[in-house]
């Protein structure tokens, strides 16, 4: 079911950033974390909105909060730390302490189940239970090359490339016949130079998350889920962040690959279903 979400915008320690809002305000929040699609899409634009509004999460018995991440300072103190998970985590928290009463479920996926791991191990006051799909505990070279070849893209403006690239990783089978084909015959989108600068500023980030250390000292429930298939963070590595994460359960999407919640919404929302009744939070079947 499509839902219509409120844009809002609001500032933390000297940045602002918008965040969607949506359902009772006396349901228990939900907050999407987002991975780097935000630095591209910000749920700024109306056809984020468009799409977040058909996102296949079971958000019907919460109150639903998306956040984006401010935009890098326009002009950026040459001494201050380089972007980082855990920077963004921090900004994220910024957020959630304005727009939650009680401890949020989380629904992150990619670099933002990196910025969720942060947040929960340093927040946990802020955090009732999370789902993490398509991640890792710490970045690793393959990661880091691709994200790589995305940035150089992205910042050479090679748009059909770009897209080229996130098609061949997200996606398997009859879905990504069907992605290549409609970038045959239709321009892949084109993005202004801010938003380049937050792909980039947000890419700095992930190819150097790491968040092993930390994950100990997570005590919410946490269900991490991967992509046979995903060639960005496969398996291996889930189950190794799942592994650091007392308590946390591990499932793999079989035939899929990095964009699994988007090629198979049914399936995906089946696994989140079953780990939120487990933990007192029934919802339709999908």
């Amino acid at each position: 079911m499509e839902r219509h979400m409120e844009l809002r915008w609001i500032d933390t320690a000297g940045l602002r950033a918008p965040v969607l809002l949506d359902g009772c305000g006396t349901a228990p929040p939900a907050v999407l974390v987002p991975g780097l699609s935000d630095g591209l899409a910000p749920v700024s634009l109306p056809e984020t909105r468009r799409l977040l509004g058909s996102a296949p999460l079971p958000m019907q018995r919460f109150r639903c909060v998306v956040v984006s991440y401010p935009d890098p300072p326009p002009d950026p103190d040459p001494h201050a730390p380089p972007p980082s998970t855990g920077a963004l985590a921090d900004q994220v928290a910024g957020l959630l302490d304005t727009l939650i009463d009680r401890p949020a479920w989380l629904f992150a996926h990619s670099m933002g189940a990196m910025v969720a791991q942060h947040l929960a191990a340093t927040r946990p006051d802020l955090v009732a239970g999370m789902v993490l799909s398509a991640s890792t505990a710490r970045a690793d070279d393959r990661l880091r090359d691709v994200l790589v070849d995305w940035r150089l893209a992205v910042e050479s403006r090679d748009w059909h490339r770009f897209a080229r690239l996130a098609i061949e990783a997200s996606y398997t089978g009859t879905e990504r016949a069907r992605r290549r084909l409609l970038l045959r015959v239709s321009p892949p989108a084109e993005h202004p130079d801010d938003r380049v600068a937050r792909h980039v500023a947000l890419t700095a980030a992930a190819v150097e998350h790491d968040a092993a250390d930390v994950l100990g000292e997570i005590r919410c429930p946490t269900l991490v889920l991967s992509g046979e298939h995903d060639p960005l963070c496969p398996p291996g590595v889930g189950s190794t962040l799942a592994a650091g994460i007392p308590g946390a359960r591990f499932e793999v999407l079989s035939g899929l690959a990095h964009g699994f919640p988007e090629q198979a919404p049914a399936r995906f929302a089946r696994h989140v279903l079953a780990f939120l009744a487990e933990h007192g939070h029934p919802g339709p079947t999908p």
